[in-house]
């Protein structure tokens, strides 16, 4: 099998230049199939630990389309990158099945969820996320709010997005920031086709993924026959109240209401799907 070597760069982040450099990875893979993906990481200094779960969807989605294998030096992922040991991506791209264990409790261990594994995503929520060490400054009524939220998401994505493939999901705490970043990724069609359908006989009609986004975050939803919607609200209603942040990327589109600011951005190529980032602060 031929194999094909390509370089991350130094700086990965829970930002628009992290997200362009992740979808170039994914889109110098789209170039091949059959073949094997020599992940480079020589250069690569720091790269935020959340971000792990859209990295694990893009090879995922790859080895099922493009047949495409990954393989991923040990020497590599050893000192400032041994978070991938503990946080179980170097695993998945090792083709390593041991359980992984994080002395430091700075991560959230990467998973990917079936849709109808609904136990399984409730106990990761409730125990792994909600009981983490980084999130213990949240009241119980905001910490009820956000698991609420969270459900709901995870149970609307079938119909929302369209898919069946799994939800993947990571986080991270950066202790001296006391921040933690949480990120959920789903491989479904993003929220503009949805919301432009739904909305395209209205006064109104949304033709931009800015707009969609927006639109949903408001409590807006495109069910009609049960009541739906609030889950992003509740989580942007909590990260306004709490100096959190709430990322919303989908068709391209960088949505981030972070410390009371809301920016939203192009990125340079699309990930199909939504990938959804919340920031737990302390202070």
């Amino acid at each position: 099998m031929n194999s094909i070597t390509y370089k991350f760069p130094p700086r990965i982040a829970t930002e628009t230049q992290g997200h362009d450099a992740l979808n170039d990875f994914y889109h110098f893979c789209l170039q091949y199939s059959d073949c094997t993906i020599n992940l480079d990481w020589q250069e690569m200094k720091y790269m935020e630990a959340n971000l792990s779960a859209l990295l694990l969807c893009m090879g995922w989605k790859l080895k099922q389309e493009r047949k495409l294998c990954f393989f991923l030096s040990e020497t590599q992922i050893n000192g400032h990158l041994n978070v991938f040991l503990r946080n179980g991506l170097a695993n998945w791209f090792l083709g390593k099945t041991d359980a992984c264990v994080d002395e430091r409790e700075s991560t959230i261990s990467a998973k990917a969820f079936k849709l109808d594994s609904v136990d399984d995503f409730v106990s990761y929520i409730t125990q792994d996320l909600l009981s983490h060490r980084g999130v213990r400054q949240v009241h119980f009524a905001d910490k009820q709010r956000v698991q609420e939220s969270y459900f709901e998401i995870f149970s609307n994505v079938q119909q929302h997005a369209r898919t069946t493939e799994p939800i993947l999901a990571c986080g991270q705490f950066f202790p001296q920031q006391q921040e933690l970043k949480f990120t959920l990724v789903d491989m479904g069609c993003g929220f503009l086709k949805n919301v432009s359908e739904f909305t395209q006989d209205s006064i109104k009609p949304i033709t931009l993924p800015s707009d969609a986004i927006s639109w949903a975050v408001k409590g807006n939803s495109t069910k009609t026959e049960a009541v739906g919607g609030t889950g992003l609200s509740k989580i942007l209603t909590y990260c306004m109240k709490n100096n959190g942040g709430l990322h919303i990327i989908s068709d391209g589109c960088y949505w981030a209401f972070d410390k009371g600011i809301l920016n939203t951005s192009r990125l340079k190529r699309c990930f199909s799907g939504t990938t959804i980032h919340i920031i737990f602060r302390s202070t």
